[in-house]
């Protein structure tokens, strides 16, 4: 029952800055490159003028999560929101999900019907995106079970059956708190 935001996070942003969704073609969850990047100059008031698209995506997609975590309780995915609302008041249930790299293989050959070759770039190629983008916009290391209240390995249990589990974690932890 709780709403999940992901790749409409992307629309969102560009209503926020004011701008067309196609500047932000291609700069999903990827870290701007200090050397090859364009800069952008329309937008609206929101937007600072002259950073990289994904920079400007950033802060636009960081607003937009603010402001839904603010009015109703959601899943964010991804997107650095652990980092973004660390110091917002607001319920944080700070989530890693990981699975070994041969089952991720697997998954995405299933999900997208590649052949093993092109799924086993796909996922490197996938990792380290997620990392580089992590790493550089929150200051903090990918991955590292330290940066998160739980830590989940979904090839134990599936994807079905790791969603029932973390939805009863976090049942708990609401209740937990009515208690309080």
């Amino acid at each position: 029952g709780i709403r999940c935001y992901d790749r409409e996070l992307i629309t969102m942003a560009a209503e926020h800055a004011q701008l067309p969704e196609d500047v932000f073609a291609g700069k999903e969850e990827k870290a701007a490159n200090s050397w090859l990047f364009t800069g952008i100059y329309e937008g609206g008031p929101f937007v600072e003028r002259g950073k990289p698209a994904e920079d400007i995506l950033f802060q636009m997609q960081s607003a937009v999560i603010r402001r839904i975590a603010a009015q109703e309780d959601c899943i964010i995915v991804g997107r650095c929101a652990d980092t973004v609302l660390e110091e917002e008041d607001v319920d944080l249930l700070r989530i890693f999900i990981s699975a070994p790299f041969e089952w991720r293989v697997r998954h995405r050959m299933e999900l997208e019907g590649l052949e093993e070759k092109n799924a086993i770039a796909l996922v490197r190629q996938m990792d380290k995106q997620r990392k580089r983008y992590y790493d550089y916009y929150t200051n903090h290391n990918w991955g590292k079970p330290e940066n998160y209240d739980l830590c989940i390995n979904s090839s134990r249990l599936g994807i079905d059956r790791t969603a029932m589990v973390l939805a009863a974690h976090w049942n708990l932890l609401c209740e937990t708190k009515d208690l309080l």
